[in-house]
């Protein structure tokens, strides 16, 4: 069970921290009592853009679709992810590649409710966490009312203009409050502290969903990382099941102390 442990632990655990503003920080970002620079302040009546795609990514938020991802990660890392979100019947999987720069890793992932099931893409069997006994701040959390960051992506909104027919362009705030990320969008690998402006773009479709998502993060040294998430089968079941009892261990307890 060592082994399985390690790979459930993995999961949970969301890799990189990331200090845009030209640091790496050990400790999370203490929580402000201002707001931060490139999120509104005020309630100004929003142009007819922002509106628009803001009302976009609600609408995409509130029903099934299915994503993929490629993304830079610091240091010449990156992933790359597949899958699919249900938030009114609570369905999730996902499949995720992470390269290091010296090897790859490929991660699974379903949750059917409050179970969650995952393995290391070479293990045959499935690791089952009971999510109603973990802790908010235990390290294999999962937050299953936004497995993305869509959700998160769309509270940090700054700006936004169009940019072409069904094509936008704007800010957001990338860096969160603790060690909670929420981009690459679909594939959370990233903690950002210290920037509070990055750019993305975006498409929607003449049924109003949003299809695809780039943003660009500065690193703290480097290069910016471009991430690109594209979204589809808006709407539509997903079949999402879990694996089948004969090949799924029961984690240990260990993983529901704090």
């Amino acid at each position: 069970m060592a082994a399985r442990g390690n790979v459930l632990l993995a999961l949970g655990l969301v890799g990189v921290l990331l200090g845009t503003g030209g640091c790496v920080a050990d400790e999370p970002e203490p929580a402000r009592s201002l707001p931060h620079p490139g999120v509104p302040t005020t309630s100004p009546t929003p142009n007819p853009a922002q509106e628009e795609f803001l009302q976009a990514l609600r609408r995409t938020n509130g029903a099934p679709y299915r994503y993929a991802v490629r993304g830079d990660l610091p240091d010449g890392a990156s992933v790359q992810a597949t899958g699919a979100f249900d938030p009114v019947a609570r369905l999730f999987e996902s499949t995720t590649k992470s390269n290091d720069g010296k090897k790859t890793e490929t991660d699974q992932r379903i949750v059917v409710g409050a179970n969650s099931y995952a393995r290391a893409l070479a293990d045959k069997t499935w690791v089952h966490l009971d999510l109603s006994r973990v802790k908010p701040d235990s390290l294999v959390w999962f937050d299953m009312a936004d497995p993305t960051g869509l959700v998160k992506f769309t509270s940090m909104i700054g700006t936004v203009q169009q940019s072409g027919p069904n094509a936008y362009k704007g800010t957001f705030s990338p860096a969160t409050s603790g060690l909670k990320p929420f981009i690459p969008l679909g594939a959370p690998s990233i903690v950002s502290l210290g920037v509070y402006s990055a750019d993305f773009t975006a498409t929607t479709n003449a049924q109003g969903w949003v299809t695809s998502i780039t943003i660009e993060v500065q690193a703290a040294k480097g290069p910016a990382l471009t991430m690109t998430t594209d979204l589809s089968g808006h709407g539509t079941k997903l079949g999402i099941k879990a694996p089948p009892k004969s090949k799924v261990d029961e984690a240990a307890d260990i993983y529901y102390e704090k």
